[in-house]
């Protein structure tokens, strides 16, 4: 079997960015997909979707299977960052696990028996993971508006009385 690669009419841009600790003990990355039509660069669609570490093995692990089935075993499919009970907090291990992931959708980006599976699809399929509080805690605290100090002037024409005529 040859590769099956192809460019199409879509570019794909995959970016793996923002790990964040929930607070219920485990690591949530930020995955963005941006498909670009080659004829017409405007259009650009982006969907953005919270992923765990166990989301991208369950993917790796599809993607592999499928991989091995239509594409050319001469081809080497990206390896995938082990598991770890301990340390899996550290930040070489965040970013070897992000980088891995990246990696992997890279590389299904120009193969379309990839890129067009299932399993691509679900996993960019937006679902209500988490519940409205846990999904608080991924974003940064509001800030707050500005605040402006009146000048004396100002302040003494707000304070005046409306007139009456």
């Amino acid at each position: 079997m040859i590769s099956q690669r192809d460019s199409g009419d879509f570019a794909r841009f995959y970016t793996v960015t923002e790990p964040t600790k929930h607070r219920k003990g485990y690591t949530v990355y930020k995955v963005t997909a941006r498909i670009i039509s080659r004829k017409n660069p405007e259009d650009v669609q982006e969907i953005t979707v919270w992923k765990r570490y166990s989301d991208f093995r369950k993917l790796h692990h599809n993607l592999w299977q499928l991989h091995k089935k239509v594409c050319s075993q001469s081809e080497l499919f990206p390896p995938f960052a082990k598991a770890k009970v301990f340390g899996r907090f550290d930040d070489s291990v965040i970013e070897e696990r992000r980088q891995c992931l990246e990696d992997l959708l890279q590389f299904s980006a120009n193969i379309p028996a990839l890129y067009s599976s299932q399993h691509i699809q679900e996993f960019f399929k937006v679902r209500r993971l988490y519940r409205w509080r846990e999904l608080l805690t991924l974003l940064p605290p509001p800030t707050p508006p500005p605040t402006y100090r009146l000048t004396h002037r100002v302040a003494h024409i707000c304070s005046r009385s409306p007139r009456r005529g």
